[in-house]
Parts: structure tokens; sequence; C-alpha cells
């Protein structure tokens, strides 16, 4: 291996612990409370090189969301048929993107500054298109909020209607039930 290649692997290997430190911090505190200082920190690595890696704070938070909606859009694009693809999206899952965007919204900023046309709601609403769906940008909308809102408070709507996880899994029943909505009605449209 050169030199060359053993240094792009390093790099990619700190950009990674870059990025996962920096979901993980702003994610728990919010990114404005955050400073690239802390986020080097955590992630092991020396705070120079965020900036010569990833550039600013703001580029930062651009890269957490791209890489977040690439991972989600590999994974539409993996699953097999609508339905699966579907059923990726509603799943228990860590709640890390949704605090991210909360922390966003709640300091006042746009998140759509940082991501205008997100991989993942674009595969998302392909996989619907090629499922037959005409309001699949609509559905995909609809499903990334139900997921979203769950991920964000679930567990406190869990406390309300008193549903406790030693009764099963509530985040695993509230996703399944979610899908069963999807499916029954795409059946509920193939019959009209």
């Amino acid at each position: 291996m050169n030199g060359d290649n053993q240094a792009r692997t390093s790099k990619e290997r700190d950009t990674d612990k870059i990025v996962d430190a920096a979901l993980e911090l702003y994610a728990e505190r919010g990114p404005s409370r955050v400073s690239l200082r802390q986020v080097a920190q955590h992630a092991g690595v020396n705070y120079g090189l965020i900036h010569q890696y990833v550039g600013s704070k703001d580029q930062l938070l651009e890269l957490v969301f791209t890489r977040l909606s690439e991972t989600w859009a590999d994974a539409f694009s993996a699953a097999d048929g609508t339905e699966s693809a579907v059923a990726v999206l509603l799943r228990p899952k860590s709640d890390a993107y949704v605090r991210l965007l909360a922390h966003l919204i709640l300091e006042g900023r746009d998140p759509g500054e940082f991501f205008k046309a997100p991989p993942a709601l674009r595969e998302l609403v392909r996989r619907l298109e090629d499922g037959g769906d005409e309001d699949a940008r609509l559905q995909a909308a609809v499903l990334t909020c139900m997921s979203m809102g769950w991920g964000l408070f679930g567990p406190h709507v869990k406390d309300l209607a008193d549903l406790s996880d030693s009764e099963g899994d509530v985040d695993a029943e509230a996703y399944a039930y979610l899908r069963r909505v999807f499916a029954d009605r795409r059946a509920s449209n193939a019959t009209n």
C-alpha cells in the first residue's frame, strides 16, 4: 500500500470518527452547545483535523446529515420491495437523528440549509413509486414524520398511555402497527 492510500484510509477513518462524535454530541446537547474542540476530543482526534478534513461547524453538520441520509438511502435501496423499504423506516432505531433535528429547530435553524434534497427521502419516494403509489411523495413524508415523531415523543407517550416494555417491546409493536396501516391502505387502493 502506498502512502497516498494509507493517508486516505486514515483520513476516512478519522472523518468517520468525527462524524460519529458530532452526531452523538449534537443529538445530546444541540449543535450550538458543542464546540468543534469538544467534537475532536470526543472523537479522539486532533482538533486541526476537523478543519483539515471537514471544514467549519456548518460543514460538519452538513456532512452528518449527508452521511445519515446516504445510510438510509442505501437501506431503502437494498430492501426487497416497497413494503420492505417502508419496514426499514418503520422499525425501532436510534433517535439521535431526530434529536439532532429537534435541537436545530429549537435553536431557530432551518435543517434544510444543511441538505436540500436528502437522498433517503428521494430513495423512499422512488421505492413507493416503483410499488405503484401515485401519492408517493406524500406517503414518504407522512411515514417519515410518523417514524420521527415516535422516535422523539414515543418514550413520553408510552408513559402517558401507561405502556410498559415489560408487556412487550412497545416500540416494535408501534412500528408494526404503522406498517399494518400502510399495508392495509395499499391493499385498499389496489382494490379501488
